[in-house]
């Protein structure tokens, strides 16, 4: 079976989890639909003392909100079912889930209503309106979801006017809403389909991108939105749902959907969403999803507002402002690194595309670098691991030495065998798999005809970028190591092949020249700390084998290891003009290579902890927290710069790491140019740019929202709070408990949640 998750709106982030964990369990203690209509707080800006001081002409459009300013309870709990999970599942009891979400609803409509009628007073500013109480009475002279519809439109027209991308905001909402009612009862229907199976998980780890839709993206089909929500009735008919089809689960009929959004309306039942005047059987006309449309509509509007805002200011961030940015970040981090080593290997652990490294100090020893790697693990078996622990007690206990424990090790290695990591994306609950051999694109299939598998069909094939977005450093062309057969109920049998550490660095080397067009990679097989001729050869490397003395000269302690004999090989890869601004250069060998090697870290390697890391682990110039094999041989790739990568033993198995990067003493990117380079794609100086703006407009939005909720919230004027009337929902002391399948659950005590280099 195969379900594609998009990105939806904030509303609905949570809400496949919420209502699957929540469902056929009511979270209110009322017994009447007549609680859920209570008003828990009433919230007027236009009462504030503070209006006219904020912003002096405002007062005039506050007759706009004065009848829209009350939450409900359902209001409340419908936000529960959206948000709620996370907060459970993050230690929060239920009590503080809603104390905090209603604390959150009142902030939200404080601003809410700050943006509507700041808008409504720009609309007659630009001349949209003749004046306030014409835009007033125009405003209030419509229902709900066409004011709102309304501002929307406008805020798209000043988009277009100046220059932003042409996009209907309305549309956009209405397809979030219905994408997020469709994932909804998608969940309940892959549970009743048993889509998923024992040979995998859904929580498989992915590169960043998988099936993420574009910013602003939505199915457009003459001229009207191509996309509607399916429920199996025929009021909402699969053959009517547009741009679903494309993304409903396999095996859907009208039945299982029937069955999937009966479980969906019960769970709003039991929670007093559903009223006796809905028609469930026309799901965009019930009272809950009309309402949510509104709420949608009037947060878009607020954060349209903050984009308005914010690109107000944004001529200020000019390129001599960019560049004096630059120079102080550059001096401050010059002293402080200088002074301090370990500062800087603390600043790598947080290095990315937008916490910026500028500057790295001198070391000790004249070749000492810093720097990254990418770490392929090919592991002992649990069989080998055994054996292994056992060679470990003989040599702890003086019944081998530290030679012979390395050398029955060796032994071990030469028998180790990996398989490609993947099979959790074919029968991990969604198949992320595709057959690439009708695609049309070219792929590596290592000589072999039938390797025809490739994953993320969306991404792959979106070569235009117009819905999914880009994979995040993953090249995606390298087709599954073995032969994948599905089975009749869309399950897959798998037959990997086997890989050695030969075979392995055989890929290796023939992927990445795949990748780069060209015989790119040059590497030999070591031992005894050199090279030995002949190297590229396949096979074992019986000199590598051989060596039966790994003591250095002279030693005879554990510090007096030779490390240089666990090397198995290394070499280095050709990015031909590499500088340090072609890690923000996706169209570069270097971005290009590096993303081939990730791509072969989730084809191989069972040191998963790697993958969730920018560019690899940190590795220092000195001393590390890794085990001495890893350390020294990953210390020695890092001396030979960017491209470089080597093999090593160790007590896991075999490391293959691959350097993505490597810093130079001094600064870092060299003589920067934010004149000529800061609006050009894929330089150093245009992503610096792009994080330099969104931090300080990130940060003038939130000082914005800081200073109107500090001034619009007052007690008993513009804000009222009925705290009696949901004091049911804030005393629930219940909490989320974690269930070995790894659902949630609800619990009277509190719940706790709890690299191979």
């Amino acid at each position: 079976m195969k379900k594609k998750y998009k990105i939806l709106s904030v509303l609905t982030a949570a809400a496949v989890a919420s209502t699957v964990t929540l469902a056929g369990c009511s979270l209110v203690s009322a017994n009447a639909q007549a609680d859920m209509k209570q008003v828990i707080a009433e919230v007027n800006i236009g009462n504030s003392d503070n209006l006219e001081k904020i912003d002096s002409g405002l007062k005039e459009y506050a007759g706009a909100i004065e009848s829209s300013t009350s939450i409900y309870k359902s209001d409340l709990v419908a936000y529960f079912l959206s948000a709620g999970a996370s907060l459970v599942q993050g230690g929060s009891t239920y009590g503080e889930a809603f104390q905090t979400l209603a604390e959150s609803l009142i902030n939200s409509e404080i601003l809410i209503q700050y943006a509507t009628i700041a808008t409504l007073r720009d609309m007659v500013e630009s001349g949209k309106q003749s004046s306030a109480s014409a835009a007033v009475s125009w405003f209030t002279g419509m229902e709900e979801a066409e004011r709102y519809e309304a501002l929307l439109d406008y805020q798209a027209e000043v988009d277009d006017n100046e220059g932003e991308d042409d996009v209907d905001y309305v549309m956009l909402v209405e397809y979030s809403l219905k994408s997020s009612v469709n994932a909804t009862i998608d969940s309940y229907e892959e549970a009743i389909l048993d889509s998923d199976s024992e040979d995998g998980t859904s929580s498989a780890t992915l590169p960043g991108g998988v099936d993420t839709e574009v910013e602003y993206y939505y199915p457009v089909k003459d001229g009207a939105l191509d996309y509607d929500i399916y429920t199996g009735y025929s009021k909402n008919s699969f053959k009517e749902s547009g741009a679903y089809a494309d993304d409903a689960l396999e095996g859907t009929t009208s039945l299982t959907r029937r069955r999937a959004y009966n479980e969906f309306i019960q769970m709003l039942d039991a929670n007093y969403l559903i009223t006796d005047e809905d028609d469930i059987t026309d799901v965009w006309t019930l009272d809950y999803v009309q309402d949510e449309y509104v709420t949608l509509l009037r947060r878009q509007v607020l954060s349209n507002f903050y984009e308005l805002y914010e690109g107000s200011l944004e001529d200020s961030i000019d390129a001599e402002y960019v560049s004096e940015r630059y120079n102080e970040i550059l001096s401050q981090q010059t002293a402080e690194y200088d002074a301090s080593a370990s500062s800087f290997e603390t600043a790598m652990g947080s290095f990315s595309d937008s916490s910026f490294i500028l500057y790295a100090p001198e070391t000790k020893g004249s070749e000492n670098k810093f720097g990254f790697v990418y770490n392929i693990l090919l592991p002992f078996s649990s069989s080998q691991s055994s054996v292994l622990a056992t060679y470990s007690t003989l040599f702890e206990n003086d019944a081998i030495d530290q030679n012979g424990y390395y050398r029955m090790r060796n032994n071990l290695l030469n028998a180790v065998r990996g398989t490609d990591q993947r099979s959790s994306w074919f029968n991990g609950g969604v198949d992320y798999s595709f057959d690439a051999s009708a695609s049309g694109i070219e792929y590596y299939d290592g000589g072999v005809d039938t390797r025809d598998t490739l994953f993320f069909e969306d991404n792959l094939l979106d070569t235009e970028n117009e819905r999914y977005e880009k994979l995040e450093k993953y090249l995606g062309l390298y087709s599954y190591n073995g032969i994948a057969v599905k089975n009749e109920d869309d399950s897959y049998t798998l037959l990997p092949d086997y890989v050695s550490i030969d075979d392995l660095l055989v890929e290796f080397e023939g992927y990445l020249n795949f990748a780069l067009g060209g015989d790119k990679v040059d590497w030999a097989y070591w031992a005894n700390g050199k090279a030995v001729e002949n190297s590229s050869d396949a096979g074992t490397n019986a000199d590598y084998y051989d060596v039966t003395d790994f003591y250095t000269v002279e030693g005879d302690t554990k510090s007096d290891i030779d490390y240089s004999k666990f090397i198995y090989a290394a070499g280095k890869v050709d990015l031909g003009n590499f500088t340090a601004a072609s890690l923000m250069d996706e169209d570069s060998d270097y971005f290009r290579a590096m993303s081939a090697v990730n791509e072969l870290q989730y084809a191989y390697t069972t040191d998963t902890s790697v993958l969730s890391q920018y560019i690899g682990y940190s590795v220092g110039a000195y001393s590390t927290s890794y085990i001495k094999e890893f350390e020294y041989a990953a210390q020695q790739a890092v001396r030979e710069g960017a491209g470089s990568f080597v093999v090593c033993a160790g007590d896991y198995g075999w490391h293959l790491m691959y350097v993505t990067f490597s810093f130079d003493a001094g600064d870092v990117y060299g003589n920067v140019d934010f004149v000529a380079n800061m609006d050009k794609e894929g330089t150093f100086e245009y992503e610096f740019y792009q994080a330099l703006k969104s931090s300080e407009m990130t940060s003038a939005s939130t000082t914005l929202q800081s200073n109107l909720l500090q001034q619009l919230y007052q007690e008993d004027k513009s804000v009222k709070i009925y705290e009696d009337r949901f004091s049911d929902l804030t005393s629930i002391t219940q909490s989320a408990t974690s269930s070995t399948d790894g659902s949630t659950s609800g619990s009277s005590s509190s719940g706790s949640t709890s690299s191979n280099a």
